[in-house]
């Protein structure tokens, strides 16, 4: 039986303008009043993830920055990752180089070296203001504890950059394409199934007890780690590949999981 439903946020939960479908939201309810607790796994921010659980009244576990935070239903603090000083830094002064829009972000924040309109664009996007540093590069791994980094860019350039990261970078941080328009680097060995790992850790719950849906790479881990993934119909072919079923809805995932009466 599915003790834990976790899901995805952007382009599954989350349509565009951070809209969620009324039928997400009572089929997650559904859910809560079976028994079956709710978990966000996202590459955005433990406090975004905060807001979307208060927007649709219910709470849940927190796997945040594809992993490298992760908090419980309870607001107990279970992980924390971050960059090493010297590999954040040397991988920075590296990444700003491309002609595309590098954000590093913290626990809390969002930064950038300088500001365009791009930089305005994705703060629309986050629910927060990204903070401008002129002196960003060195400020990492001292006052900027950096745990993800994030280039923004069009879709050849950004899967092209993700094959150079991890032929130059594959022994220190590993890097997800979490959408079309980005990619994620994060320290090594930190993904959402790792999140879940930890989560498991304190909870108790086995692998084949949980329920997946995301619609991006940086979902596989999770959909590799769980019994029963469901990838989103929007999803890139080699992504819905790597998971047991595909839905166009949240909602609909968890209509095959009633119909299968493993809830």
């Amino acid at each position: 039986m599915i003790k834990l439903f976790v899901s995805d946020l952007d382009g599954t939960l989350l349509g565009m303008n951070h809209f969620i479908k009324e039928k997400d939201i009572h089929a997650m309810d559904r859910l809560v009043k079976r028994g079956v607790d709710l978990a966000v796994a996202s590459g955005r921010m433990d406090h975004e993830i905060r807001d979307i659980f208060e927007r649709i009244g219910q709470k849940g576990h927190r796997i945040s920055q594809n992993g490298a935070f992760v908090y419980g239903a309870d607001n107990a603090h279970i992980l924390a990752e971050t960059f090493d000083a010297e590999v954040v830094r040397q991988v920075y002064r590296d990444i700003v180089k491309e002609p595309m829009v590098t954000t590093v972000s913290t626990a809390e924040e969002t930064f950038t070296h300088q500001h365009n309109e791009w930089i305005d664009m994705i703060s629309e996007q986050l629910i927060h203001d990204i903070q401008i540093n002129p002196e960003l590069a060195d400020a990492l791994g001292a006052e900027v504890d950096a745990s993800k980094i994030t280039v923004h860019g069009k879709e050849p350039d950004v899967m092209a950059l993700q094959k150079k990261i991890e032929e130059k970078y594959s022994q220190k941080l590993d890097c997800f394409v979490s959408h079309e328009t980005c990619v994620d680097l994060v320290p090594k060995g930190i993904n959402k199934a790792s999140g879940l790992q930890a989560l498991f850790e304190q909870t108790g719950l086995k692998s084949e007890q949980i329920a997946v849906i995301g619609d991006s790479f940086n979902d596989i881990p999770m959909f590799q780690l769980a019994t029963h993934s469901y990838a989103m119909s929007n999803a890139h072919p080699e992504v819905q590949k790597q998971a047991a079923h595909v839905v166009d809805h949240v909602y609909e995932a968890i209509d095959d999981l009633e119909n299968k009466k493993l809830i």
